[in-house]
């Protein structure tokens, strides 16, 4: 299935320590016209995956990145997730 939309897109990940959370941002990664696509809170990692899943199948796997941070780093949990739903736009953080 080709892409709905061709375009890089990166990925910011991060879980709210207060609330549990987990927020996603999905920025257009355009050097000359950096924009936020989406904006989501999601409050468990299945939502997350689902909604992963439908970014992958609009932009393409190949056009996305992940923001590894350091707080994204040292939440284990979270990172392995990724890893084990994004598979090769995850590279090791």
């Amino acid at each position: 299935m080709k892409p709905r939309c061709v375009m890089n897109v990166l990925l910011a990940v991060d879980r709210d320590k207060l609330s549990k959370g987990i927020w996603v941002m999905a920025w257009a990664a355009e050097e000359d016209d950096p924009r936020l696509l989406e904006s989501r809170q999601f409050m468990g990692e299945a939502a997350l995956k689902v909604w992963l899943a439908g970014i992958a199948t609009r932009y393409g796997r190949s056009n996305i990145r992940l923001n590894w941070t350091e707080a994204l780093r040292s939440d284990e949990r979270l990172t392995l997730m990724l890893k084990d739903t994004m598979g090769a736009i995850a590279p090791p953080a």
